[in-house]
């Protein structure tokens, strides 16, 4: 009797052994392995290229940019001081960088509504002008159950962009530039 009760502790041990050994590696549903991690915000880098000609003497000093954000992509923002039906992004959410670092910047955020996809309109200025290349980045956030990729987000507008020659003429510069925008989703 005691032999047995030995074998039955052994195979029981034995048994034990084997079940936790094989927790969580079977790749069934339970597997954490096959769940996507959920992404929290999305970052835009704007820049633009000069495809036709813009004089030596001339400067870029706006950008207007249109964005429109996939389904669960939202941008932090208040209501306007001046028009609170108008919302606007906050600090930080549109930042100027790279050839345009020091512009000003302003921003517009209308929200998804009625099947009408979420957009930020997007106004950088300088004074003394820059050039084409890197000119803003946009943060935006991603909401819980969302999972977008880079190839959701529609190419962004660029609506116009002006410059000043060297007369302080403004110079429309729309047709001169192409805008490209890369997408990484965190």
């Amino acid at each position: 009797m005691k032999n047995i009760s030995q074998s039955s502790l052994m195979i029981i041990a034995l048994a034990l052994a084997l079940l936790s050994a094989c927790s969580g590696s079977g790749g069934g549903e339970g597997d954490n392995n096959n769940v996507p991690v959920q992404p929290t915000n999305a970052v835009l880098t704007l820049s633009t290229t000069v495809t036709g000609a813009i004089p030596a003497t001339t400067t870029i000093n706006s950008y207007d940019v249109t964005i429109t954000l996939p389904e669960g992509v939202t941008v932090k923002a208040s209501p306007d001081s001046i028009n609170p039906s108008v919302m606007t992004t906050d600090p930080g959410v549109v930042t100027p960088t790279g050839n345009a670092s020091g512009a000003s910047v302003s921003a517009i955020y209308t929200a998804a509504n009625g099947g009408n996809p979420g957009t930020v309109k997007v106004h950088i200025a300088s004074g003394t002008g820059f050039s084409a290349g890197k000119f803003c980045t946009i943060n935006g956030d991603v909401a819980a159950g969302a999972y977008p990729a880079p190839a959701d987000f529609l190419a962004p507008t660029l609506d116009d962009a002006t410059g000043i020659d060297a007369s302080v003429s403004t110079v429309i510069l729309t047709g001169e530039l192409h805008l490209d925008a890369t997408v990484v989703v965190n």
